[in-house]
C-alpha cells in the first residue's frame, strides 16, 4: 500500500498528455471503485488528443457556487466533493464547471466527479484511476511542484476547443 507523502489539500490527479494512451483504463477503475455509470470525463482537445478530465478541486469551486442544493462542497481536506443525497440532476454545476470535468449520471439523475477516491486516501492508497493506469500517464502530487509543459493543466486550460463525451 503507497502512504500519501504530502497532505490531500495539495496533491492532485496530474495527467501527462505524452504518456497517456487513451486506453480508458482510469475510467473503468473510477466507475468500479464508486460503482457508478463509466465515470471520469474524458476530453478531446485539438489537434485531436484523448485524456482525463479530471476535477482540479478549484480553491473557489464554480460548480459548488452554481449548486441550488449544496450537493457539492469543498470539504476541509481540499476536496471538492459531491453529495449525491443533494442532488437534483439540474446540472447547473456541469455548466458552469470550466474544465468540463463534471457529467450527468444517466442511471440515477445525478452527476458524477473525481472525489480523488477520498476514501481510498483515508486508508493511504492512492487514487484508483492513478494506480491503474497502464502507461503510468498518471500520478497523484502536488500540482505547483511538477514544472512539465506536457501536463494536461500545462496544455489545456478552459472548455474553449475541448470536447468531452
Amino acid at each position: 500500500m503507497e502512504q500519501a507523502q504530502v497532505k490531500t489539500e495539495e496533491r492532485r490527479v496530474i495527467i501527462n498528455l505524452d504518456r497517456c494512451i487513451g486506453c480508458s483504463s482510469c475510467r473503468v477503475a473510477c466507475s468500479r471503485t464508486h460503482q457508478t455509470d463509466m465515470n471520469l470525463t474524458q476530453a478531446f482537445a485539438e489537434p485531436v488528443a484523448a485524456f482525463p478530465a479530471h476535477c482540479r478541486h478549484c480553491e473557489n469551486p464554480a460548480c459548488a457556487a452554481a449548486c441550488p442544493k449544496d450537493a457539492i462542497l469543498k470539504c476541509e481536506d481540499g476536496i471538492v466533493r459531491r453529495f449525491a443525497f443533494r442532488c437534483i440532476g439540474c446540472k447547473s454545476c456541469s455548466i458552469a464547471c470550466p474544465f468540463g470535468a463534471i457529467q450527468p449520471e444517466h442511471m440515477r439523475n445525478i452527476i458524477m466527479k473525481c472525489d480523488l477516491c477520498y476514501k481510498r486516501l483515508d486508508e493511504g492508497q492512492l487514487p484508483a484511476c492513478v494506480t491503474t493506469c497502464v502507461s503510468g500517464a498518471l500520478s497523484f502530487e502536488d500540482p505547483e511542484k511538477v514544472i512539465d509543459g506536457n501536463l494536461a493543466g500545462a496544455r489545456i486550460k478552459a472548455k474553449p476547443g475541448m470536447r468531452r463525451w
